[in-house]
């Protein structure tokens, strides 16, 4: 397993919150995402050898948000 941290604006609210995991989530290769409003951060489990940073940045501004 590979975990990456990326920092995504615009996260304002639990909804945000939520929307992002379930979106990021979503992304072949991601096993787990933990979304931090606090910290604006999300955490991504990536199962070995399917690690695919650029689809979920893709998928977190396809959502409404910028990662960073």
């Amino acid at each position: 397993m590979t975990q990456e941290t990326i920092k995504v604006e615009g996260m304002s609210c639990m909804h945000c919150q939520l929307r992002v995991k379930k979106a990021v989530e979503a992304v072949e290769g991601v096993q787990r995402a933990d979304v931090n409003l606090q910290t604006k951060q999300v955490t991504i489990d990536f199962e070995e050898g399917k690690e695919n940073l650029e689809k979920v940045k893709a998928t977190i501004r396809e959502t409404g948000y910028e990662p960073v």
